[in-house]
């Protein structure tokens, strides 16, 4: 295929986060999205995955944002990770509110909302368009152990930030996925092939609604 033809295939974004209190070292979320593969195919529909490590800072993650969605991406799926969690979480909304904690570099937002773009100023939460519950079922079924569970608490701090940004970009392309520390209790590789299998059921939803 010529370089043209690989330009024009849909695109599809998967960032993880840097370091930051607590995971100075390994953020198990960057650590399962870098082992993704950069092109993949569903259904025969072939796409390009971007991979994106994001800095755990404000301004950072609104820059990211913004460079993302203006490339058209087709899906943009975050992860972060979550030290207490014992499953991969798949994040149904993201709350506008208590956005209080210091980032990675000390600096604070100057208020604990967001002022959204798209979806009004006061706007208490969004919710993504993906059938979580049907993502998380399908992919369960099909996984050695049920590894996926949904959930509706993305938090406050950056990984809440970044899904509430991107959601009010377009909340029919967006998903977050929590992901537990490294080997509590999952491998980065076991981690990645979630992702992507959590992935491939956000493509076939997208094709089925015709938005691939």
């Amino acid at each position: 295929m010529s370089m043209e033809g690989i330009a024009t295939e849909p695109l599809v974004y998967v960032t993880g986060f840097g370091p930051f209190e607590g995971h100075e070292t390994v953020n198990a979320s960057w650590e399962a999205v870098r082992l993704l593969p950069v092109k993949h195919s569903v259904r025969n529909q072939s796409f390009r995955i971007k991979l994106l490590e994001v800095p755990v800072v404000y301004d950072e993650v609104n820059n990211y944002v913004d460079s993302i969605w203006k490339e058209g991406p087709k899906l943009v799926i975050h992860c972060g990770v979550d030290g207490g969690a014992k499953a991969i979480k798949v994040e149904k909304c993201a709350n506008n509110s208590s956005f209080c904690r210091p980032d990675w570099s000390g600096k604070c937002l100057e208020t604990p909302t967001v002022c959204l773009k798209n979806n009004g100023s006061n706007c208490d939460a969004l919710t993504t368009c993906f059938d979580v519950e049907k993502i998380v079922n399908e992919v369960n079924a099909v996984l050695p152990e049920q590894m996926l569970c949904l959930s509706t608490k993305v938090g406050s701090y950056l990984c809440g930030y970044i899904y509430l940004n991107s959601l009010d970009k377009n909340c029919e392309r967006t998903l977050f996925i929590h992901v537990p520390p490294v080997d509590k209790p999952y491998s980065s590789q076991q981690t990645s092939a979630s992702i992507l299998a959590v992935l491939e059921k956000c493509v076939e939803q997208l094709i089925d609604e015709g938005k691939m």
